[in-house]
């Protein structure tokens, strides 16, 4: 993966096979591959749910910004980190677009 991924024009991914599970403002993300289970909180469950393979990084940012309130440059530095950190565990990978 490159070191700047995901670029405003990436399309994140979310891999088949990732099941996940809502609880209430938070959603458990079970990967049966690699047997793991992680919560993500209510706003890195948008971001997972943005992860659509046909999303650009760039829509999902606006998108996010637009729904919350916050600093548009933190709203993007949070997001990045958040599908780095999904692709870092193989639960996002870039789409092919």
């Amino acid at each position: 993966m490159r070191a700047e991924w995901p670029e405003p024009g990436a399309r994140p991914a979310r891999r088949a096979g990732v099941a996940p599970v809502p609880l209430d403002d938070n959603v458990a993300l079970y990967d049966d591959v690699g047997q793991l289970l992680i919560l993500l909180n209510e706003s890195a469950a948008a971001v997972w749910e943005g992860c659509d393979g046909t999303t650009t990084f760039g829509e999902l940012v606006a998108g996010l910004a637009g729904a919350h309130a916050g600093d548009p440059d933190d709203i993007r530095q949070d997001a990045w980190l958040t599908v780095r950190k999904l692709a870092d565990l193989g639960l996002v990978a870039e789409g092919e677009g």
